[in-house]
């Protein structure tokens, strides 16, 4: 597990295999206390959230945690 190396802060952009180009901001909290981070990604312009929203819409499922 301290072989994984975190991509470098900043824009990440992904291409969907839906066809979109997603542009997304992550955020990290340290846990020192467990020496762990959790990292959140967040849509970085409004297209990329349009984007999120319509890729979603389609499914029904519960927000997932994954490992």
């Amino acid at each position: 597990m301290n072989r994984h190396i975190v991509p470098p802060r900043g824009t990440l952009r992904l291409n969907h295999p839906s066809g979109h180009e997603l542009r997304l901001l992550r955020e990290t909290l340290d846990l020192s206390s467990d020496a762990q981070q959790l990292v959140v990604l967040l849509p970085a312009d409004e297209g990329t959230a349009r984007s999120i929203d319509r890729l979603r819409r389609g499914h029904t499922g519960r927000l997932r945690a994954v490992p």
